[in-house]
C-alpha cells in the first residue's frame, strides 16, 4: 500500500540581524610630491556588510506544528518546503502550482488549503483521504 504524502509551503522572511565589519588593505593612485608623475600609496578600504537570517512568520510555525503533529495518525508522511530557500529550477518546476498564499496545505490527491489554516480542517482533509 502507497503511504499517501502532505505538503506544507512556507515561505520565511529575511530579517537583519546585524552587520559583519571587514577591510582589506590595497594600493591607490596619487599625484607626485614634486607636481610631476604619480605615486602608489597604501590604502586601506573598511566595508560594512548586512547579515540576514530567514525566519518564519508565527502563523506558518503554528501550521507546521499542526500538520506534523496531526499527519502521522492518518498516515501521511509531511514534507515541508521553504518557497524562499529553493533553487530557481526548483521554483521553475513549481510553476503550474500556482501557490500566492503561505502557508500552503497540499495533499498528493491536488486537494489544498490556503491561508489561515486550523486543525480542524488540516483533520478533516486527512480523514476524507486516508
Amino acid at each position: 500500500m502507497k503511504k499517501h504524502s502532505v505538503t506544507v509551503y512556507v515561505k520565511s522572511v529575511k530579517t537583519p540581524v546585524g552587520t559583519e565589519k571587514s577591510g582589506r588593505w590595497g594600493f591607490a593612485v596619487a599625484q607626485g610630491i614634486r607636481g610631476g608623475g604619480y605615486r602608489i600609496q597604501r590604502d586601506y578600504k573598511a566595508y560594512s556588510e548586512a547579515k540576514y537570517e530567514s525566519i518564519l512568520p508565527e502563523d506558518q510555525k503554528k501550521v507546521i506544528e499542526i500538520v506534523s503533529e496531526t499527519a502521522p495518525k492518518y498516515g501521511f508522511e509531511v514534507e515541508i518546503i521553504d518557497v524562499a530557500k529553493e533553487s530557481v529550477l526548483r521554483k521553475i518546476s513549481r510553476v503550474g502550482l500556482k501557490i500566492k498564499t503561505f502557508p500552503t496545505l497540499m495533499i498528493d490527491n491536488g486537494e489544498k488549503f490556503e491561508g489561515n489554516i486550523t486543525k480542524k480542517q488540516v483533520e478533516s482533509l486527512l480523514r476524507k483521504t486516508s
